[in-house]
């Protein structure tokens, strides 16, 4: 049967409106399909970068020692290579071939590579191994902890901190006495620091060189960054009383005694303290001595406020 022209019109129209609904409906499948591969990829992409890995469990200080215990495991998102994140084998000691070693104390204790940070990192942060380095850490024989309150602080010292501290002659010398001494406790007047007997010899003849010479100046002053900055090489030079002191004590290695003793310049600087600066102590020395007195009264107390404002935590103080 023959079909009428609105019969074939409209079956047309039905045809093409179909065809038309299953090309949009391919394109929406196409769009879809498309989207949620990208979905999986772009998961997929996120969890390639998620790692299990150590990081600060609190802020770290350059220089501040750090075992296990500064760390946890946590899940992270990052492009940092595993291989080069911090791992608990980092503490370990190792023998030639890489093999784990257990080593213990006298005391039958396990013992632990000793570690340092060499940045500032705040708590949650991946620490990688270029962030950290190995430190001898041992204790001498001969070490004690000492309380000094005769030393010019730095207003904004704190512990854990590191300092040398420095011998300020009135002709405009300065001396390094003591390198890279690590601060275990401060307050608005004192310093608590870990010495051995030659350190101590050392700094107690400063000590009497400060308050002797007029115009002299017994101080410290802070690393930036404790962790990258190397030791410096004290240039105090002790005197003849002091080195023959150091000489006889047999607490002193004889490795220390030569180093002393190749450092000391007495004919030098001790015939210039003697005859210069005691002629020019009226006048140069005195003058030093009045700009030193306001400068350090001025230190004191802005270091005075400094510590009364941090009362009660723990970057102030000290307790064993």
């Amino acid at each position: 049967m023959a079909m009428n022209p609105m019969q074939r019109r409209a079956r047309n129209s039905f045809l093409v409106g179909f065809l038309v609904a299953l090309i949009i409906m391919a394109v929406v499948v196409f769009v879809l399909l498309f989207q949620i591969k990208s979905i999986k990829d772009a998961k997929a992409k996120i969890e390639a970068l998620q790692k299990q890995v150590l990081v600060a469990s609190s802020d770290l200080k350059s220089g501040e020692s750090i075992t296990m215990e500064n760390f946890k495991n946590e899940t992270v998102q990052t492009t940092v290579n595993a291989a080069d994140v911090i791992a608990a084998t980092d503490f370990e000691f190792t023998n030639n071939s890489g093999e784990i070693v257990t080593k213990i104390d006298e005391d039958g204790n396990e013992l632990k590579k000793s570690m340092v940070m060499k940045i500032d990192v705040p708590a949650g942060t991946i620490v990688t191994k270029d962030m950290i380095t190995e430190t001898d850490d041992k204790i001498a024989d001969t070490e004690r902890i000492q309380e000094f309150n005769m030393i010019v602080l730095p207003s904004q010292l704190v512990n854990g901190d590191y300092i040398d501290i420095r011998l300020s002659m009135p002709n405009g010398q300065d001396f390094i006495v003591l390198s890279k001494k690590k601060v275990l406790g401060t307050n608005s007047t004192s310093v608590w620091l870990k010495l051995d007997e030659q350190e101590l010899l050392v700094l107690n003849n400063s000590i009497v060189e400060a308050y002797s010479i007029t115009g002299s100046k017994l101080y410290a002053i802070q690393y930036i960054e404790p962790g990258l900055q190397d030791k410096p090489v004290p240039t105090y030079n002790v005197s003849g009383a002091t080195l023959a002191l150091i000489n006889a004590n047999p607490n002193i290695t004889e490795e220390a005694r030569q180093k002393l003793w190749s450092n000391y310049s007495a004919d030098i600087r001790r015939t210039y303290f003697e005859t210069e600066l005691q002629k020019d102590a009226e006048n140069q020395g005195s003058l030093v001595s009045a700009g030193n007195s306001e400068e350090v009264e001025k230190i004191r107390s802005a270091r005075q406020e400094f510590v009364e404002s941090l009362e009660g935590s723990e970057d102030v103080g000290y307790s064993r």
